[in-house]
């Protein structure tokens, strides 16, 4: 069962990975797609600011993970992450594996909120090509960076990121990778299982 190290945890926070829930977030359509990744990030630092242990509780708890979460179209993170495996899926397959895998990630995504914070973060001019973006930050931590560049496009009026890579690691393909090994050695339903089984113990430790 694939278990995002915890550089791949902080892709999907400061960047590292699904709809911001009920956080309210300016419309994407008005703004660059630097703008919304600097949007969110902010989002994120704002919330961990008023909690400077390891741990969120209560409500702030379940709109970090909306924020961390938001930018994130798990849609095209799913089908890019399952390659030719999700052509073979049927659409009530692929609903089922793109929730499942949503919740797995929100529920991972504040077990270690050291990750998630930074000191500060730059941001490079967005490469906008009609609908596609990418957009590049620096991210600094006590003296050391990590470069985090966020490949997005636009879903209903909204920028929407499908990976984010932090320091030439691909999101996507660490999944694509592993969701492949697991398929072709034990077959899609034993590598689904596993998965809803992770994410029965993600909820229950959380």
């Amino acid at each position: 069962m694939m278990r995002p190290t915890r550089l791949r945890r902080s892709i999907l926070l400061l960047a590292a990975s699904a709809a911001w829930g009920g956080v309210a977030v300016p419309a994407a359509a008005q703004q660059s797609p630097a703008d919304v990744v600097r949007s969110r990030n902010q989002q994120v630092q704002r919330i961990l600011q008023a909690h400077p242990g390891d741990t969120v509780r209560g409500p702030d708890r379940e709109r970090l993970k909306d924020v961390i979460n938001g930018l994130i179209d798990f849609e095209e993170l799913s089908k890019r992450a399952l390659g030719r495996n999700w052509a073979a899926r049927t659409p009530a397959q692929q609903t089922e594996f793109v929730s499942v895998f949503r919740e797995l990630v929100r529920a991972s995504s504040v077990r270690k909120l050291g990750v998630h914070r930074a000191d500060s973060v730059t941001y490079r001019p967005a490469q906008v090509n009609g609908t596609q973006a990418t957009v590049t930050t620096i991210a600094w931590k006590d003296r050391r960076s990590a470069e985090i560049v966020y490949q997005m496009h636009q879903v209903g009026g909204e920028w929407k990121a499908w990976d984010v890579i932090v320091d030439g690691s691909s999101t996507m393909r660490t999944y694509r990778d592993s969701f492949t090994k697991e398929i072709n050695s034990s077959g899609y339903d034993a590598m689904f299982a596993r998965l809803k089984d992770r994410l029965a113990q993600e909820q229950g430790e959380g």
